[in-house]
């Protein structure tokens, strides 16, 4: 990089700035580069200076200066300088025209330069880099920027700077470092040691040091901080010495917090220049740097943050606390929960934590802080981890981690000891009621005794404590119990209300958790087009607010690989197995569920179709023993009953159809799954009686779009009958019933015969027919060559071969002659290049007839 910007033709930097603080390597990295600079064939002359505090005097860094040009090794150099005397007051003019004179590049490298402070001298050398002549580049190294007057230069474009960041160590440059001390390091330790050290020279070498030949890496990287004996030394040595002890005691507070703000910091210390002081370790690179997201705010490299925390003892334990406090009410005051509590429980004072724990059980809850809140409080002492605002956060942690088991009996428990809630009057005990008892439902969700812990979040009246945060809290709870009883309807209403006061609270994550519920309500009635905006808009604010990982988030993208399954998108499989795989490594219990609907939605792309099949069925997202929506469940059935059908799978497909009547009782759609397996079977009759009452308006489906499938069952059952007059009628129907919500997957689920039919009747759908012609376009092309080398006759005699029945049996059912059928399975077994009935299944199967 210093290379490149001080040879570009197009724009020369005639100086260089290089300021790091102490151990980043600076030095070595333009010591590396001058010897990289040597090798080339036009290489310049190099003379290298480095400051010592006697060169703040101006006769004494003059005649050093002569000295490092005269020993650069360069003979023409030399004579050029031999006629220079360094007492002279115009030694700047003289040496630039003697440099002018000479002609030949030559590089100046002015290290640890920071040590310059004579004005005298500062400002000779500033008039001398402001008219160098232009084949003289200067470098200046140092730990900070020397006061040098170098603004115009910066205005003129001819300054270039290197700075900490700049010179930072990747992981690669570290693995060399590393290696020079006989340690390799897998990456998770190597990128675990760059957290520690955030690329800063020192500490890598220092580690290096600490790993050569140490038996447990992995330990000695995890307990890698600035009180370990080299660090402390290198930090005491390099860092800390010449410090003052107003700046020592300036630091040592500061690192109470893990960043600060110059208020903070006034808090802290008491200096009433804390600006002044941040600003001179700013100038100085005293490794403190400015947090990104929020430019101010301040914090310590970790390895110094890690020493000043293990040295801070020596102020005192009281004093120590009360930093601690201060820290605590400063974070508490500007709404960070989190960071309070941690410095409250650092304090060890039981009432100021529970006070706080009282003042801020709602922000942590909903903030789904409740999994740091319980390791937070681990460390708090016994009393007030008794006490009931801590049961109740640790209650919110064990639902967040999926353990149901601890959040029951911690509730349990708060029930026995109702009494202590009233903490701060009644209103304080109504917040940790309304909360107690949504934890409640959300317990219930995960046991399925819904009912009751639903009658007992209503009596408390939620949803009107005029805190926007909490009604929407609570409102969520009680639309999520009542979406998992199946009241889609109330569970819309109760959700609205939430989604307004999340949005009025101005609280995303809470609006995210509304719109997911929201959508999982549309997916339960089947509702694509809706679900799918819901869900656009849920997880943008996801990823805005980098909740990625929050379980919540992925169950939303799954929904949304549910409505991307249902149009056809072919990234659903996709969506769907990310959506897994994070579920997985959260080891939530809907991962299974998860893993079941990738495997369904993966079909289509499967080579090993059975196997995925048999995936489907392991992880069923239908049959899973977990509390589930039922209308989320039915959406489900079709797509899955004709994956265990077309598989050969018939036991499977029953218990299917038995479990559907279990879980959702009498709605249509078990009927439907149940008229599925019939029509497979080629009991028409019976396939017609049972879905009969679905189309007639008897049975209501949970899921919208199964009324779509049933109309395809029907047009199935016409087309076997050769009743195409009443086939297209019902297909029709379907038709008119998808393309709202562009749903296309149940035109494909159900068979060649459907696809074929719509080719058949092109053109005469009407207002429907752009709708029908984009079906017919998602088609595979592979699957309408298929089904275009076999005659309907023979299509509808390959739709009868999963069924193993023989010909004979076919035959009778079909009204023709066993010699023609057997005609038209030496066809099908020609076209479709086969010699067996498994083989021609396979086959078709493979080519989407089946």
């Amino acid at each position: 990089m210093l290379t490149d910007a001080l040879t570009d033709e197009a724009h020369p930097y005639p100086v260089a700035l290089v300021c790091a603080p102490a151990g980043s390597g600076k030095t070595r990295a333009v010591a590396d580069w001058a010897r990289e600079l040597l090798a080339a064939d036009d290489a310049p002359t190099i003379a290298w200076l480095t400051i010592e505090e006697r060169h703040n005097d101006l006769d004494v860094v003059h005649r050093a200066i002569l000295r490092a040009l005269t020993d650069s090794g360069n003979p023409r150099l030399r004579k050029a300088c031999a006629g220079l005397v360094s007492e002279s007051p115009d030694l700047g003019a003289t040496l630039s025209a003697a440099l002018h004179e000479l002609g030949e590049n030559v590089w100046m490298i002015i290290d640890d330069a920071h040590l310059l402070r004579d004005t005298d001298v500062l400002t000779d050398l500033e008039s001398f880099m402001r008219w160098q002549p232009p084949m003289l580049r200067t470098v200046i190294v140092g730990r900070f920027e020397p006061p040098l007057a170098l603004q115009r230069l910066r205005l003129d474009g001819r300054l270039f700077t290197l700075t900490a960041t700049d010179l930072a160590f990747t992981s690669d440059e570290s693995a060399e470092m590393l290696d020079e001390h006989g340690v390799v390091l897998p990456p998770d330790d190597l990128d675990a040691l760059m957290v520690r050290t955030e690329g800063w020279a020192a500490g890598i070498r220092l580690a290096g040091m600490s790993l050569e030949g140490h038996p447990d890496p992995s330990r000695l990287i995890a307990e890698f901080s600035g009180d370990r004996r080299a660090v402390a030394d290198y930090l005491i040595e390099e860092v800390l010495s010449g410090q003052t002890d107003e700046m020592r005691e300036f630091l040592l507070r500061t690192s109470v917090p893990a960043s600060f703000t110059v208020e903070l910091a006034e808090k802290l210390t008491g200096c009433t220049d804390a600006h002044g002081n941040i600003d001179w370790l700013e100038h100085h690179n005293f490794l403190i740097s400015r947090i990104t997201e929020n430019p101010t705010h301040y914090r310590y490299h970790p390895l110094l943050h890690s020493y000043l925390r293990a040295e801070i003892s020596r102020i005192g334990h009281v004093e120590v606390e009360h930093l601690e406090l201060t820290a605590a009410h400063w974070h508490d005051e500007f709404g960070d929960a989190l960071l309070a509590l941690e410095h409250a429980v650092n304090s060890g004072d039981h009432d100021e934590i529970v006070a706080l724990l009282a003042r801020t059980s709602l922000p942590l809850i909903i903030g789904g802080h409740g999994e740091a809140v319980d390791r937070i409080l681990t460390r708090a002492p016994r009393a007030s981890q008794d006490h009931p605002s801590a049961r109740l956060l640790r209650a919110a942690a064990a639902l967040a981690s999926g353990n149901i088991p601890v959040a029951t009996s911690t509730l349990e428990l708060l029930d026995r000891r109702k009494s202590g809630l009233l903490v701060d009057g009644a209103t304080e005990s109504r917040v940790h009621l309304l909360l107690r008892e949504s934890l409640r439902v959300q317990t219930a969700i995960g046991t399925g005794d819904i009912e009751t812990a639903l009658k007992r979040l209503q009596s408390v009246g939620g949803g009107s404590s005029g805190d926007p945060d909490l009604d929407a809290f609570v409102l969520l709870q009680e639309g999520r119990a009542l979406l998992f009883l199946g009241r889609d309807d109330d569970a819309e209403a109760v959700l609205g209300r939430s989604l307004a006061h999340a949005r009025l609270g101005d609280a995303p994550l809470s609006v995210m958790y509304c719109l997911g519920t929201l959508a999982a309500v549309s997916m339960s009635r089947g509702d694509v087009r809706v679900a799918s905006e819901l869900v656009d808009e849920a997880l943008t604010i996801g990823r805005t607010q980098s909740a990625t990982s929050d379980p919540t988030f992925q169950l939303t993208k799954l929904i949304d690989s549910w409505c991307r399954y249902m149009q056809m998108d072919p990234d659903a499989a996709r969506v769907a197995a990310e959506s897994a795989e994070a579920l997985r490594r959260a080891s939530t219990a809907t991962a299974g569920f998860a893993d079941g609907a990738a495997a369904l939605f993966g079909l289509d792309e499967s080579e090993h179709r059975h196997a995925s099949v048999t995936m489907v069925h392991a992880d069923s997202p239908v049959s899973s023993a977990l509390p589930m929506p039922p209308g989320i469940r039915a959406v489900l059935l079709p797509a899955i009953q004709y994956a265990y059908l077309s598989a050969g799978e018939i036991g499977w497909a029953h218990e299917l159809a038995t479990e559907a009547q279990a879980y959702l009782g009498p709605t249509g759609d078990t009927p439907l799954v149940e008229a599925i397996i019939h029509l497979h079977l080629h009991r028409l009759d019976l396939a017609r009686r049972t879905i009969q009452p679905v189309l007639d308006g008897e049975l209501d489906c949970a899921a919208g779009t199964n009324l779509i499938a049933a109309w395809l069952v029907d047009a199935s059952i016409a087309l076997a009958r050769k009743h195409d007059s009443r086939a297209h009628s019902a297909l029709t129907e379907a038709l008119r019933l998808a393309e709202p919500q562009s749903v296309l997957r149940p035109f494909h689920d159900c068979g060649p015969q459907i696809r074929d039919l719509l080719v058949r009747s092109t053109g005469r759908f009407g207002v429907l027919e752009p709708f029908a012609e984009r079906l017919r376009a998602s088609f595979p092309r592979s699957e309408s060559t298929a089904s275009d080398m076999l005659t309907p006759r023979e299509l509808e005699l390959l739709v009868e071969l999963p069924s193993w029945r023989t010909a004979e049996q076919i035959a009778a059912d079909l009204c023709v002659s066993v010699n023609t059928v057997k005609t038209h399975l030496r066809g099908i077994y020609r076209k479709l290049g086969v010699t067996s009935r498994r083989d021609a299944i396979a086959a078709a199967q493979h080519n989407g007839l089946l």
